[in-house]
């Protein structure tokens, strides 16, 4: 069933790119399909930073948050900015 969804989503972005008008619009499909980079290679100062994060939160020294948590702080903290 899966194949089939995969194969009608391909056909349907096909039909899509098709009939576009737009060129920027395929520049960036261009872009995006020719970008081999798909992988990005964190620098050891991120990697050290993640690894102290992690430390953190198994030893239950820093809190972790939901989804929902993240969203509404970043809205505080925005709009804190803001005032």
């Amino acid at each position: 069933m899966q194949r089939t969804n995969l194969q009608k989503d391909k056909l349907d972005l096909i039909e899509r790119i098709i009939h576009t008008e737009d060129q920027s619009t395929l520049d960036y499909l261009k872009s995006v399909l020719n970008d081999e980079t798909l992988e990005y290679e964190l620098s050891n100062k991120q990697k050290l930073i993640l690894e102290e994060a992690t430390e953190k939160y198994y030893s239950g020294e820093e809190p972790s948050f939901t989804w929902e948590e993240v969203k509404i702080n970043a809205r505080k903290s925005h709009n804190e900015k803001k005032s």
